[in-house]
């Protein structure tokens, strides 16, 4: 039985916790690109692990989906047979104002799950869905900004939708016709339309990853359609109206439009692509996070979140500071006011009032998978630009584990051979729903698709100086070819140590000079801890986020990497009717309390909080509580669980 009794002290106690500004402060001067990703050709997840056997599940789902299916709206739009196909359902269904969107996710999933495994059937499956794609884009024909729709905002039934493609403008590609673009420069409403350029973005979004990691120049002819068909038809448009159209709540989300032109911009030279993303530029937004200010709250936040990311581009597309400094505002706004123990952020599908997380905790509806998704997109954008400042990779590594890892249902349920998270609730009490393989389509199903397949994304950076970033402490290897060298990341997952093996690829005698850089994760910064084949190495410098290792290294020789957990919370700025609120953290993973209350818990915790629990280690970290058991978040599947907690310390 859980006690829930007054207690007399309930003061907030000072502990380690998660703070994203605790390292080197960052750069006010111009950044330049300082580091990039490790190429996850190189890269392959190790057995044994909660990410390779949740990489597997996604793995064979895709293997599994039916490509007709996901192009029945496609075909179904532009008057072709569909055939014996089944449509997809939920917001896939085929009068769904936001269909077509999962296969542009289909597309970028597939594209890492080729990069992530050289499985050649996944290069197969999407060429097929681009062929058939660019066939019928080609069907599009007239002047983008010619078409008009016979709708009008308050007369918009699909029936009135336009079934001619040789009116809808040449490069038009999606599974509606351009009705709902047309309605939104009149400013209709949500949900009489819903996010017509965000569909459009994750088509066009899966196509350039086609190009990028399957090298598919018809990808990229047909990604350069679309951008100059959106190009033709925003030119009709003015400043004012289009500024109008982004402030319009869903109707108007764009998902990250600008990022997908400035991509486009950067593979082909051509400007109107570079201007065409400015076009997506938010005023209201976007001038007062340059100003340092905070405008998110109330608004959507997965809408927004895409559009900092496309804000990164156009930084480096145009090196103007403008956009750099409101996508660093943006992100440290976000970690410090916004964001759950989980990495994930939000009521609903919006911010709500900055610091104020418990007030705004509620049953199954926080934390929506896709935000973070994006955050996660947004935090390693702005790495490259700070290598050295750790809170970047340490709220990458706590997001990853806490929350997109723990979105994936282990248990494979009838219809379900990969269901995945929509929302991923943080109240008390609460349970994680799940989709099915076809009935059920959300967007947080479609990022679904390629969160497990893009694992070690974020692994390994290269930096200046022929410097090697180690950030993810997950089994893997990765083939440093140019060094010639295997480094072979091995343990348990999760574990308080790993081992960083380096082979040569050549068995020739040599030693190789290697330039490390290893984090040094917020929550061991006191008790971190290397040693090279069994010799301890000096301890690492206070506050600093990376240890330096400079050496030659012969085949064979080891790097142990010591991080052993520690119990901590990770505290709300607002209480919980009286209480500190705070989430229980063991190491980098949020420990979550199962247990079918819906009241919040209150935990009576002594001045050293590991001293009311009692800790084992099984194939995973389990802490006692009296008779509450607390599991990691990501193993708390099919169960009512806790994640945050009033907390009364004697």
């Amino acid at each position: 039985m859980i006690s829930n009794h007054t207690c007399s002290t309930h003061c907030r106690q000072s502990l380690p916790g998660r703070d994203f500004r605790t390292a080197a402060p960052l750069p006010d001067h111009l950044p330049q690109i300082q580091a990039s990703p490790a190429s996850m050709q190189k890269i392959r997840l190790q057995p044994g692990s909660l990410l390779y056997d949740n990489q597997q599940r996604c793995l064979s789902y895709l293997l599994a989906l039916d490509e007709d299916r996901m192009l029945y709206n496609f075909r179904r739009t532009f008057g072709l047979s569909t055939g014996d196909t089944l449509p997809p359902g939920g917001w896939e269904e085929p009068s769904g104002l936001l269909r077509g969107h999962s296969t542009g996710h289909y597309l970028s999933a597939l594209a890492h799950a080729f990069t992530a495994t050289g499985n050649a059937r996944y290069r197969q499956k999407a060429e097929y869905l681009i062929s058939e794609l660019y066939a019928m884009q080609k069907t599009s024909l007239g002047d983008p900004a010619a078409f008009c729709t016979a709708c009008t905002p308050s007369d918009a039934g699909q029936s009135l939708w336009s079934r001619t493609p040789n009116t809808w403008g040449r490069g038009y590609l999606s599974a509606y016709s351009p009705d709902q673009f047309a309605l939104l420069e009149k400013f209709t409403p949500y949900a009489t339309i819903w996010a017509p350029y965000y569909t459009l973005h994750k088509i066009l979004a899966g196509l350039l990853d086609c190009h990028r990691l399957l090298s598919s120049e018809t990808a990229l002819t047909c990604a350069c359609g679309i951008g100059d068909w959106v190009s033709g038809r925003l030119s009709g448009t003015t400043q004012e109206q289009r500024a109008k159209m982004w402030e319009m709540y869903i109707a108007g989300e764009y998902g990250g439009m600008n990022e997908s032109l400035c991509r486009l911009y950067e593979l082909t030279g051509n400007r109107t692509y570079l201007d065409t993303a400015q076009m997506f530029d938010n005023p209201s937004v976007f001038r007062e996070l340059a100003r340092g200010q905070d405008p998110l709250s109330g608004l959507h936040a997965n809408q927004h979140i895409p559009q900092i990311i496309g804000a990164m581009e156009e930084f480096r597309a145009t090196s103007d500071p403008a956009y750099y400094r409101l996508a660093r505002n943006f992100w440290e706004l976000v970690m410090n006011r916004y964001t759950y123990s989980i990495g994930g952020v939000g009521r609903g599908e919006n911010f709500r009032e900055p610091g104020l997380l418990a007030q705004n905790i509620e049953g199954g509806r926080n934390c929506e998978t896709c935000a973070t998704y994006n955050l996660l997109k947004l935090t390693g954008l702005l790495y490259q630009y700070a290598p050295d400042h750790s809170p970047y990779m340490d709220y990458y590594e706590q997001a990853l584990l806490n929350h997109i890892a723990a979105s994936q249902n282990p248990v494979r349920k009838k219809g379900a051979s990969h269901g995945v998270t929509y929302m991923l609730p943080v109240g008390p009490g609460a349970r994680k729903e799940y989709s099915s393989d076809y009935d059920d389509f959300t967007c947080c199903h479609g990022t679904g698709m390629e969160n497990h397949v893009r694992y070690t994304e974020h692994i390994y950076h290269h930096g200046p100086n022929d410097t090697l970033y180690v950030n993810l402490f997950l089994p893997c290897t990765y083939e440093w070819t140019e060094k010639g060298i295997l480094l072979l990341m091995e343990g348990c997952f999760p574990s308080q140590s790993c081992r960083l093996t380096v082979r040569r690829t050549e068995n020739d005698g040599k030693e190789t000079p290697i330039k490390l850089r290893i984090r040094i994760p917020y929550w061991c910064r006191e008790t971190f801890r290397l040693q090279i084949n069994g010799e301890e190495l000096p301890a690492p410098r206070t506050g600093d986020g990376y240890y330096p290792l400079e050496r030659t290294f012969a085949d064979g020789d080891c790097i142990t990497i010591f991080t052993p957990y520690t119990l901590h919370l990770c505290y709300t700025e607002d209480p919980w009717e009286g209480y500190p609120a705070a989430s229980l953290m063991f190491g980098p993973l949020v420990m979550t309390a199962l247990s079918e209350q819906t009241d919040w818990i209150r935990l009576h915790l002594p001045e050293k909080p590991e001293d009311a629990f009692t800790i084992r280690w099984e194939d995973m970290p389990v802490l006692w509580y009296h008779d509450l058991k607390f599991v990691p978040s990501y193993a708390a599947h099919n169960s009512a669980y806790h994640t945050y907690f009033q907390i009364c310390l004697t």
